[in-house]
Parts: C-alpha cells; sequence; structure tokens
C-alpha cells in the first residue's frame, strides 16, 4: 500500500508532535509479512518500507512484532519492535495516503 510514513520515536524515545511534524514523510509502499526472525527466536509479523526498485536499500529498518495501534479514514499507526545496531528499540510509524 503506498503511502507516507513518519517514525513517531528516535531510539525509543517519542518525538514530541512538533518534531513529527518537521521529520520529512518518506514516500513507499507498507508491507507486512510473517517471518521467522533470527533476533527474536521466533515468528515475527515484520513491516518494511519499499521505495520501489528491489535492490535499492529500505528506508526505515524493518519494524518486528509489528501490530496495528490505531487507525483512521485517512491512515494508521503500526507499532512494534526496530533494531539498530544490535540494540531493539520500541517504534511506531505514522502511515498515512499520500
Amino acid at each position: 500500500m503506498h503511502m507516507l510514513i513518519t517514525p513517531m520515536r528516535c531510539k525509543g524515545f517519542a518525538l514530541d508532535p512538533q518534531e513529527r511534524r518537521r521529520y520529512p514523510a518518506i514516500r513507499g509502499d507498507v508491507l507486512v509479512t510473517p517471518e521467522v526472525r533470527d533476533e527474536l527466536g521466533r515468528s515475527s509479523n515484520v513491516a518494511r518500507v519499499s521505495k520501489g526498485m528491489p535492490l535499492e536499500p529500505e528506508p526505515l529498518p524493518q519494524l518486528l512484532d509489528a501490530t496495528l495501534a490505531g487507525m483512521a479514514p485517512t491512515g494508521f499507526v503500526l507499532s512494534g519492535i526496530e533494531y539498530i545496531g544490535g540494540c531493539a528499540y520500541a517504534q511506531s510509524w505514522w502511515c498515512r495516503l499520500s
């Protein structure tokens, strides 16, 4: 699903509304699939953002244990865990129609 995605946290700390508004939204396809992940040692719903070309790097770290935290007519919030440099952080993505 083609969306504008804005992360709502930075290394686990919530961004305030002004910081979220200043963050440049990432345009891409949001994909959620179940996968077995070594980091968790089990199956997990994994959300990723694809910008289009298959070999192009993903613009955001993958979101593990992704769950739908909220939904409205024009968008939704996915919450989960992201791994950056071997550390796990809470993360939420605000996804809205582009």
